[in-house]
């Protein structure tokens, strides 16, 4: 087993920067400890490197950063393929990055010295369940960015700062945080508390920073919670330099005349050399959840339990653990304490989906009964941080799933009142191999946006609302986007709607089928308005192109009059395209004659069998191999053709 870095055959020099990234990667700086890594892999021998790689995939893995995890991972097992933990964490790396099937192998290799490993046992039985079932045919949430509040760094922990839920706090480290300097575990900013406003028409404003100059500083700030009346704010801050250094909870309140959080005083919590985070208030003030590792715990971080005689008192009771139901040797965190007395926090020692899953906790008689959450609010990368409504099961919570505008993004979920599900596979057209992380988008006719990516079987399933209208587009990078509509309206049974998508690619030239004119003639025949209102439904879903129609003759007669021909015949297209709404300045017509003759593809060689994969149908080959009229007849008909292809894109 590799088990740390090798000095063996380090210069000096060499040897004195490998401790100084140890150190800073000891001291949790993983980011820090990476980049010195990095820049010593070009002094270093084959075995050192090995030893370099471990290091820094055990710190893309701490960082969740499941990519590069994966990638340094395999490089180590690479050389040593028999080191049985390291495919554990090579396991969790595929089961959080999708590729289910990988994860399966690296999980059976593990779980064959560590059969009894009941949490891998549960990573290994989800990543089967995914190859076999995607999770989301069973999904009881829908499911949707809360774009409004992520910007492309991390978002998390959101936190309800009104009661109609009009307002939310949340934590981030965008660009606007307070504070230069860089965060030395993550590399990126030190975080900030923001919030949103909703308006009346259900519009999000721009996010800004809560106002007080002791509650967002240079320090990180976070994870907070809030008094019924919304006057009093406690929240998390963390200290990385100077004589205070750790995490700890503290409390603010708001000064109406000036909007500002002030007053800032921590927590007393006792104990207090180690870290205690996330707090979370009951709905009657009088307890306070919160994460923290200190001595007493069952390992890593723990979730504890503070109480208090009435909601004014400043006088907390001694921390109180919740117990081996709720918390285990690895880390529980983000808990939520909901109105009801549901508990729900977030853990990676829990049987779960793989990294931080979701779980919710009801207080029975001598303990907790704790269930994860499920699909789709927990998926195999981090889910955490939930919140909940109090009149309908409803809320956000943060998630580093693949399809994260950031790192971290905040999630809105609901629980549907019908049971009506879209599902569908998006597929190549030239090839029919699925394709992942398309993006599928919904839009009701009541304003709501769904938004979802296919999984790595191209594969996806988003639940709908009853007697609703939906417009659907298929978007993914240098393809045709598609569209299609349907609706919930009239569906009284539980109903599974489905559409699959072929999507196009956009450098291809693409021929339009069943285009038909009378002989020697450039006028549309009415059989071909099918495949030209297709052609206008394309360019209305993909506004941003602009194409040439191109047309082709057949190899006999005079060259300038099929060259004349041809163009005319083009130029019908886009007279009958402009005719349907389309901007002329779209569209170009080319009339090619017969100067560019059929290439026979492997699908045109399968339906005629005197032709074959690579000939070209000019005249020396139909001199040459057509031996009857009806094969020069098929020969000329595939000759005769109109074709598109997009010539710009303008997305500005």
């Amino acid at each position: 087993m590799v088990v740390g870095v090798i000095f063996v055959g380090a210069s000096c020099s060499t040897a004195y920067r490998i401790k100084q990234a140890d150190k800073k990667f000891a001291q949790g700086a993983y980011s820090t400890a990476i980049e010195k890594y990095r820049k010593l892999l070009p002094r270093l021998k084959r075995e050192q490197q090995t030893a370099i790689h471990l290091q820094m995939a055990k710190g893309y893995f701490n960082l969740s950063n499941m990519r590069q995890a994966e990638s340094y991972y395999e490089r180590v097992l690479a050389r040593y393929s028999g080191d049985t933990v390291l495919c554990l964490y090579l396991a969790q790396c595929k089961l959080a990055n999708e590729k289910y099937a990988d994860a399966v192998v690296q999980f059976d290799k593990y779980l064959e010295a560590f059969s009894d490993d009941k949490l891998a046992i549960a990573q290994r039985d989800y990543s089967v369940q995914m190859q076999q079932q995607p999770a989301s045919q069973n999904a009881t949430y829908i499911i949707s960015n809360a774009k409004e509040l992520n910007s492309s760094k991390d978002d998390f922990a959101p936190a309800y700062l009104a009661d109609d839920h009009s307002v939310i706090a949340f934590t981030s480290v965008r660009e606007a945080a307070t504070g230069k300097k860089k965060n030395i575990i993550t590399g990126e900013k030190n975080s900030d508390i923001f919030f949103v406003k909703q308006t009346s028409s259900g519009r999000w404003e721009s996010a800004a920073l809560l106002k007080g100059k002791k509650v967002n500083t240079k320090h990180d700030e976070g994870v907070c919670t809030f008094t019924h009346d919304f006057q009093t704010m406690y929240f998390t801050q963390c200290v990385n330099s100077g004589s205070d250094v750790g995490c700890h909870i503290y409390t603010a309140t708001y000064d109406d005349e000036g909007q500002l959080w002030e007053n800032v005083e921590r927590v007393k919590l006792a104990d207090t050399a180690s870290n205690s985070v996330h707090p979370s208030l009951s709905n009657d003030e009088l307890e306070l959840y919160f994460s923290s590792n200190r001595e007493g715990g069952l390992g890593g971080m723990d979730i504890w339990k503070v109480t208090r005689s009435n909601g004014n008192s400043d006088e907390w009771s001694q921390p109180v653990n919740l117990g081996p139901d709720i918390n285990t040797e690895h880390d529980e965190t983000f808990p939520y304490i909901h109105a009801n007395g549901t508990l729900y926090f977030a853990s990676d020692g829990h049987a779960g989906f793989g990294g931080l899953d979701i779980f919710k906790a009801r207080s029975i008689e001598g303990g907790w009964e704790v269930v994860n959450m499920g699909f789709p609010i927990n998926s195999s990368a981090d889910d955490f941080a939930m919140i909940m409504e109090t009149e309908q099961e409803a809320g956000y919570f943060s998630s580093r799933r693949l399809n994260a505008r950031g790192g971290d993004d905040i999630y809105r979920f609901v629980r549907p009142d019908a049971k009506f599900m879209f599902v569908g596979k998006v597929k190549n057209y030239e090839t029919s191999q699925p394709m992942a992380d398309t993006r599928v988008s919904m839009i009701s006719n009541t304003g709501e946006s769904l938004q979802i990516t296919s999984n790595d079987d191209g594969m996806f399933s988003i639940y709908l609302a009853p007697e609703t209208d939906y417009i659907v587009y298929v978007r993914n990078e240098n393809f045709f986007n598609q569209k299609t509509k349907f609706t919930t309206k009239n569906l009284e049974e539980i109903t599974t709607l489905r559409n699959d998508f072929l999507m196009q690619e956009m450098d291809k030239i693409i021929e339009l089928e069943n285009i038909f004119y009378d002989f020697a003639k450039w006028d549309l025949r009415p059989e071909s308005a099918e495949t030209l209102d297709q052609l206008v439904e394309v360019l209305n879903d993909n506004p941003t192109i602009s194409i040439q129609i191109v047309s082709h003759t057949d190899t006999r007669g005079d060259t300038a009059f099929n060259n004349h021909l041809s163009q005319q015949r083009a130029q019908s297209v886009v007279n009958y395209v402009v005719s349907k709404g389309i901007e002329a300045n779209r569209l170009q017509a080319m009339g090619m004659g017969k100067s560019q003759p059929r290439i026979v593809t492997s699908k045109i060689a399968q339906q005629y069998k005197f032709l074959k994969e690579g000939d070209e149908l000019n005249e020396e080959f139909i001199r040459q191999y057509v031996r009857n009229k009806s094969e020069e007849e098929i020969v000329d008909q595939l000759n005769r053709r109109t074709e598109f292809s997009v010539t710009s894109q303008n997305n500005e």
